[in-house]
């Protein structure tokens, strides 16, 4: 008696067939390592058992598929590399729009990255692009030309720097210790601490001449530790340039003077003019500012300070010589 073999193994155009619409979902006719996969395991499903499948050619398949999933995990490393390289840059995009099934043009500045679904995405403003539809790159509108890293050997030197007033140009110099390193928009700043001023009021909106006001709002921020907005003065030049910073002594002297030392001043890289390396640096620097600034309440410069000490003891002189005299007479 003749047996008739039915077979029921799908072909791999059947196969493919039935997964028709979830590859056009991914809108791309390659398959994945998913796709290869299912393809492989419904072959052994529906093979008949009077023919298997030939062992060789299965663990050739199997080899295969090894391949294909080092290669797809290769390209996913790849694809996340470039994706946190494009923070920053100005990006040109064909997104395809699952709704209206048409192709949407996006630009604009990369701000952050995302992972899900095992693809990244680049988020801008607030929408997420899929890597692969990028088609452009740009430097980005805002983003400064240069590469922090080359100035981290600042860190933790004591250096000299210029802050400025854009408004007008002014300019004055400062000194302190950089604590860290800050991208800005148009420009780069190393963040200090430590720098000396003489504060000449707060950079508001509010326009007062009442001393206690801008006292109280200096001793507040001081206190609590918080960032302020403050004009900084050169009593030699008359320059003022504001700033943002954290108040770490303060003092007020007799005259209405202020003198502070300042934390996180933002100090353009481009406008340091000199280094110090923490190991030539005198010990207790900040203490040495405190020292300084109080020096200064009895005059601008420490040298006029001196000169206020010679011409009382030379007063002291004077009254001595001039009891002498009394007393010769």
């Amino acid at each position: 008696m003749g047996v008739s073999v039915v077979s029921n193994q799908k072909t791999i155009e059947q196969i493919i067939n039935e997964n028709e619409s979830r590859i056009s979902d991914r809108k791309t006719g390659d398959l994945g390592k998913d796709d290869f996969l299912n393809l492989l395991v419904t072959q052994l499903r529906y093979q008949d058992p009077l023919n298997p499948t030939d062992d060789k050619e299965f663990i050739g398949q199997m080899a295969q598929f090894s391949a294909l999933e080092q290669m797809q995990n290769l390209n996913t490393s790849f694809t996340a590399t470039k994706a946190y390289s494009l923070i920053g840059k100005s990006i040109l995009a064909n997104v395809y729009d699952s709704t209206s099934k048409e192709l949407t043009e996006v630009t604009g500045d990369v701000s952050s990255v995302t992972y899900a679904g095992g693809k990244y995405y680049v988020v801008v403003r607030g929408r997420e692009i899929p890597v692969d539809d990028i088609i452009e790159v740009a430097e980005g509108t805002y983003s400064s030309q240069s590469n922090l890293t080359q100035f981290t050997g600042l860190i933790g030197c004591h250096v000299n720097g210029i802050v400025y007033n854009p408004l007008d140009g002014d300019m004055i110099r400062v000194s302190g210790t950089v604590r860290s390193l800050q991208k800005g928009i148009y420009e780069d700043y190393a963040v200090m601490d430590g720098v000396s001023v003489e504060i000449a009021g707060l950079n508001t909106a509010i326009k007062t001449t009442d001393v206690d006001y801008v006292r109280n709002k200096l001793t507040a921020a001081y206190e609590n530790g918080e960032h302020i907005d403050i004009i900084i003065k050169d009593s030699v030049t008359g320059r003022r340039v504001p700033v943002t910073a954290i108040i770490a002594d303060l003092k007020f002297d007799s005259r209405g003077g202020i003198k502070a030392v300042l934390n996180e001043v933002h100090v353009p890289l481009d406008s340091i003019t000199s280094i110090r390396k923490p190991n030539e640096d005198i010990p207790g620097e900040t203490g040495k500012a405190t020292e300084s600034m109080e020096e200064a309440e009895g005059g601008h410069q420490p040298e006029e300070v001196s000169g206020s000490d010679e011409a009382d003891e030379s007063g002291d002189k004077s009254d001595g010589e001039q009891a002498g005299d009394d007393d010769g007479n």
